[in-house]
């Protein structure tokens, strides 16, 4: 009897023990402090993702400053607000908890808002308004700067119009080959392309593009009247030129591309655009002047409203001026430039906006070089010993071109007319009036230094 009674006991359910309230009160303040930890990122991340947001809306950097605060209190404030309550019971510490994590938060990614969008930047530095400028009112609706210089004598029928680089950065004073080019009986136009120097800036920075130019560039040929047209360029200036060859070849008399820039840069990785020099060199260059990389970077990942809107022109043009100052144009060269070049140009005028936008488009456009192999309008190409442009991406222009001429220059970098100043206008005299080069041409694969 005594052992049914036990084995009954023993059948009877027992109450579970329940976890103690000091263990619930340990799991639900670490609950809380993770959650405080993560509302400072999530701030962070939402503040940047409302300044965007609001820059893309409405065009305006204040208010997207404004409401990149907006939301960093909502995400930083709302989170540890609701964190704080697993936290502590004490109403008084949850409102100092929700204070400083959300004042800390605001104050660092306010500094690194305002550092990276309204600090101060490198002044930009002007073109001179001078009296020889003038402007054309093209139908593409740029207004575009120039300065004439008439051909002394007989004016030879097809003008020299020269195609600056960058995109967005007039070159400096190239009067002596303008004189030289006038002497011997060409209209030379110099221009500046829409975005830079004196030339109008576009509302939305999105309209910067390979095409833009084209047409900007087969507009002022009618406007001037001219059956085709001398090209002389250098740097983008020679990517210009080539794009303006496929799409009109049959306007073109003779073309010069100094370090000219790919033809189709997504035909190559970056390791093929640059050398291995110019490539470090300019990953230091942009490493000094970061706000020059945040602003490509936005533009690509939201597009040009937002961007231009946080980073406008004003800022952005010092910026890239620096950089450009910042550049090695000689890069892999032992020797300094040649005597009497050093510092003879500084970056002015420049568009950085103008750049960025059209690069941006470059690695967008349709291949221009299936038409390319149909050009036969002469084309001069030089290529300097220390050019930061990769050899292949120079060697393109001449093994694609029928007509094509390339002559390598040494004791030169990037900016030949600065370099060699004096073989520069000789060559280029030399071959607009159909001459002898002073240069053999070359014809091998692989460089000659």
């Amino acid at each position: 009897m005594a052992t049914d009674q036990a084995d009954q006991a023993d059948q009877v359910p027992r109450p579970e023990v329940a976890p103690s309230r000091g263990a619930f009160t340990v799991v639900r303040r670490i609950a809380g402090w993770l959650l405080v930890v993560a509302a400072i990122p999530a701030g962070a991340i939402g503040a940047v993702v409302g300044l965007v947001a609001v820059a893309a809306i409405t065009g305006h950097r204040v208010l997207a400053a404004v409401g990149a605060g907006l939301v960093l209190l909502v995400c930083t404030g709302g989170v540890v607000r609701l964190a704080a309550a697993l936290v502590t019971s004490r109403r008084a510490s949850r409102r100092w908890l929700t204070g400083a994590v959300t004042a800390v938060t605001a104050a660092g990614v306010g500094f690194l808002i305002w550092g990276i969008v309204f600090g101060p930047t490198p002044p930009s530095t002007p073109l001179p308004m001078t009296a020889d400028v003038r402007f054309w009112h093209l139908p593409t609706g740029s207004r575009i700067a120039y300065t004439h210089t008439p051909a002394q004598g007989e004016a030879r029928p097809s003008p020299v119009l020269l195609v600056h680089g960058g995109p967005g950065s007039p070159d400096g004073s190239r009067g002596a080959l303008v004189r030289d080019l006038s002497a011997g009986g060409f209209d030379v136009y110099d221009y500046h392309q829409i975005g830079a120097g004196l030339s109008g800036r576009l509302a939305d920075v999105g309209d910067y593009t390979v095409a833009r130019h084209v047409a900007d560039l087969e507009a002022i040929r009618q406007v001037i009247g001219a059956e085709r047209l001398a090209l002389v360029g250098a740097s983008w200036g020679g990517t210009l030129i080539a794009n303006y060859l496929a799409a009109h070849p049959e306007r073109v008399e003779r073309a010069v591309v100094s370090s000219p820039g790919e033809i189709w840069a997504p035909a190559g990785t970056e390791a093929e655009r640059l050398t291995e020099a110019g490539r470090r060199d300019q990953q230091e260059a942009i490493g000094r002047h970061p706000q020059f990389l945040f602003a490509q970077v936005l533009l690509s990942a939201a597009g040009p409203r937002a961007a231009s809107t946080l980073f406008p022109d004003a800022r952005m043009d010092g910026v890239f001026e620096s950089m450009v100052s910042d550049l090695d144009m000689r890069p892999g060269c032992a020797s300094g430039p040649p005597s009497g070049t050093e510092g003879a140009w500084q970056p002015r005028g420049f568009g950085f906006w103008a750049n960025a936008a059209t690069s941006l488009d470059a690695g967008r456009v349709a291949d221009p070089r299936p038409a390319l192999r149909a050009v036969t309008a002469p084309v001069l190409v030089l290529r300097g010993e220390c050019d930061y442009i990769h050899w292949n991406a120079t060697r393109e222009y001449r093994d694609l071109l029928p007509n094509a001429t390339l002559l390598a220059i040494d004791d030169a970098g990037h900016t030949i007319p600065t370099h060699q100043p004096d073989l520069y206008r000789e060559t280029v005299r030399a071959f607009l009036h159909g001459e002898e080069l002073p240069r053999p041409a070359y014809v091998a694969a692989d460089p000659p230094w």
